[in-house]
């Protein structure tokens, strides 16, 4: 049996609240915004860096046309490549759990909502990318979290069988929970460095709050 781990990025591997803020208030600034907060930009994280923006605007009462957006969108990814993630960070002890996972036999795999080129630049940056069989983005498919197929599309890059393996999704989001509903794999949710309330809320096989608890976490929904 072939064991896959699937992990959401912003929120499940890292921080990068404080790196979207500033592009995002950088973006803000430039059409006459006030400056958003990092508690603002947290609760609007999830769905992809077009939404995100959509959000970021209604915030500031403007309500731009979905053509603006595409284009306001493209703006905002320009501007938080230019970042350069200086402020980005793993959680504690995600990469070498990582390494564990990787040395125990999981193929490993990112499924973000975030576009595929910032996902590659940031884990390279961290210096896991090499852990990752497949870094796949909201833009690297035609659907993204939490559609299911999304999941599917990842798991066909990795050759996972659903007869014979075992495969699950790591996130913080109701999107990583319900793509794998949909997908029929197992869905472990995670909440680190913040209350656990949301996760415990989000119905998944199980919950962890530190990565040094991850591997009793899957033990437990696998064994």
């Amino acid at each position: 049996m072939a064991k896959f781990i699937l992990f959401d990025l912003d929120g499940t591997l890292i921080d990068g609240v404080d790196d979207i803020l500033f592009a995002m208030n950088d973006l803000l600034a430039a059409h006459g915004h006030a400056p958003l907060v990092r508690h603002d930009i947290e609760a609007m994280l999830g769905d992809g860096t077009w939404m995100l923006t959509k959000r970021a605007f209604a915030a500031r009462g403007s309500e731009p046309s979905d053509a603006m957006l595409d284009e306001l969108n493209i703006d905002f990814n320009a501007r938080y490549i230019e970042t350069d993630y200086a402020y980005t960070r793993l959680f504690e002890h995600a990469e070498p759990v990582l390494r564990q996972l990787k040395s125990d036999g999981w193929t490993i795999a990112l499924a973000s909502n975030k576009p595929e080129a910032p996902c590659k630049a940031i884990l390279t940056k961290l210096g896991v990318a090499d852990l990752f069989s497949v870094i796949a983005g909201g833009d690297s498919f035609e659907v993204k979290k939490p559609d299911g197929r999304f999941l599917e599309f990842v798991l066909g890059q990795l050759g996972f069988d659903r007869n014979t393996d075992a495969a699950i999704m790591v996130g913080d989001h109701a999107n990583d929970v319900n793509a794998a509903r949909v997908a029929g794999i197992h869905a472990i949710a995670v909440a680190m460095e913040v209350d656990d309330t949301r996760a415990q809320s989000l119905g998944a096989d199980g919950l962890t709050t530190d990565y040094l608890q991850l591997q009793n976490t899957i033990t437990g929904i696998t064994a």
